[in-house]
């Protein structure tokens, strides 16, 4: 019997409690695949969010854009098994005077409680997580047995065994199940924070922008760690409120009715300043106006409120809904049905507003008298999230070298339902603007692709800027602003340098 002070226990209870919350994680992960647990760090992302100032999730999003999202999953995956190691230095304390055999167990426990009593229901799945299923606090805790094993496996923080065979065990225990815990961890999440980090889809694109972006380019941007997955056979679109029929549409009813078929460009809100979150496609569905109009609005009923499956909300009023019939309930994308990351089975689109105001999985549309609210403008962005003014350089590349005898300079612009009237390149900074060729758009809620042909001067470094004009005749914002919390604005400035 080695006697241990007390800072010794609660590293010793530290260690053991972090490896054991390694181990845990794990699990959840493996336990998200196998048995449809959503593991914590995804329930606990929504809370988060809602917390987190908007200016602050700006800045995040416009410094890291898909990135941000893996340090979110990792930095709670850290607090996670902080929190638990946290937990092991408590019972090593507690053990000191405490001389119970199956003490890490009670610990164990208590951490399940916290987690089916505050945590699940803070992230909306009810009191023990049974709005998520009635095996949800039967699965979480067997993780917290398994934490519990683990740490009791360490041992008492003040005895140290006296079995050679168990010494030798615990020398090599904590390394293996360490090791076998980040191996499952990176199998799991490797793959999706590479792809989201280095290799997200509107990234396969290289070279002029296509009039058309294919739709594995696409982009894609989602406040969710995991999208939902859901069931066409069963979905049903539900319309009411304050309406007079009130219906449930199932995906083969929508299809049904009269279609709608327009070439659209969508942009994200976070989009920075010659970014490369914006595509264009050819979507199809059932205009919102004629949906609205077969559910007979009550008189009272001033403003549409969305539902997604994944928790996410919007509204827009009525009077915009009835002045414009290219809003769509969309179920096609480039001809085929939406893919799960972009919607399916149906999504809401509004041209000339960013994306943020079109949401994805719908659920349901209900008629209210009263703007509900969206939900990243509960956080500070925009309401109303109409698209500015914006153009940016594709070739060249800042940073490019090229050639003296000439060079082919292009890219798109786009201002909504404004259309583009002019698009001007300077190569020296701003100082002269020579206007650029513009290619038809594919249709007025489009982007427009625009190329000019420049022979440098000369070699030497040159500072390329690019502006539009939009179809009203106002000249794109030149001042520099940030995403939040209504789009970025800006110049698109590359600098390339020129060669023989």
């Amino acid at each position: 019997m080695v006697a241990m002070n007390r800072r010794a226990a609660l590293i010793h209870g530290f260690g053991w409690g972090a490896l054991a919350g390694l181990v845990l994680v794990a699990l959840m992960y493996l336990a998200s695949l196998l048995l449809d647990l959503n593991p914590l760090t995804q329930e606990l992302n929504e809370p988060l969010l809602s917390i987190m100032p908007g200016f602050v999730f700006g800045f995040l999003i416009d410094t890291l854009q898909h990135a941000g999202k893996v340090v979110e999953e990792f930095g709670l995956i850290v607090a996670m098994i902080v929190a638990l190691g946290v937990l092991g230095a408590a019972w090593a304390w507690t053990a000191l005077r405490w001389h119970f055999q199956y003490s890490a167990l009670v610990f164990a426990a208590a951490g399940w409680l916290v987690v089916v009593v505050l945590l699940l229901p803070v992230a909306g799945d009810g009191l023990f997580g049974l709005d998520s299923g009635p095996t949800t606090p039967l699965v979480w805790a067997a993780l917290f047995a398994v934490y519990g094993v683990v740490l009791q496996l360490g041992g008492r923080p003040d005895t140290e065994p006296a079995d050679p065979d168990r010494r030798r065990l615990l020398s090599v225990l904590p390394l293996s199940l360490g090791a076998l815990s980040l191996g499952v961890l990176a199998l799991k999440l490797a793959p999706n924070w590479y792809q989201a980090i280095f290799s997200p889809p509107e990234a396969g694109l290289n070279g002029p922008s296509p009039q058309l972006t294919p739709v594995e380019n696409f982009y894609v941007v989602s406040k969710n760690f995991g999208d939902p997955i859901v069931d066409g056979g069963s979905w049903r679109l539900k319309i009411g409120g304050l309406a007079g029929n009130p219906v449930s549409l199932t995906l083969q009813d929508l299809r049904a009715l009269p279609v709608t078929t327009e070439y659209v460009t969508l942009e994200c809100i976070s989009n920075n300043v010659g970014g490369p979150l914006m595509s264009t496609g050819v979507f199809t569905g059932v205009s919102l106006k004629y949906l609205i109009a077969q559910v007979n609005p009550k008189s009272s009923a001033t403003w549409a409120a969305f539902k997604s499956a994944d928790g996410y909300s919007e509204s827009l009023p009525l009077s915009a809904i009835n002045s414009d019939p290219t809003i769509l309930v969309a179920y096609e994308l480039d001809g085929e049905q939406l893919a799960g990351a972009h919607g399916y089975p149906a999504r809401i689109l509004i041209p000339g507003r960013y994306g943020m105001k079109g949401p994805k999985w719908l659920t349901e549309i209900d008629l209210v008298d009263h703007e509900s609210g969206g939900y990243w403008e509960q956080q500070g962005w925009d309401h109303d999230a109409v698209v500015k003014t914006t153009s940016r350089f594709d070739v060249p590349r800042d940073g490019d070298i090229v050639k003296v005898k000439g060079v082919a300079i292009s890219g798109v612009a786009y201002a909504g339902k404004r259309g583009i009237g002019r698009v001007e390149i300077s190569t020296d900074g701003g100082a002269s603007w020579t206007e650029a060729q513009l290619t038809a758009p594919l249709s007025q809620l489009t982007w427009v692709l625009w190329n000019l042909d420049w022979t440098p001067p000369k070699e030497g470094s040159y500072h390329l800027v690019v502006r539009a004009t939009d179809g009203t005749g106002a000249v794109q914002e030149s001042n520099n602003a940030a995403s939040y919390p209504g789009g970025a604005m800006g110049y698109h400035e590359i600098r390339v340098d020129v060669s023989k």
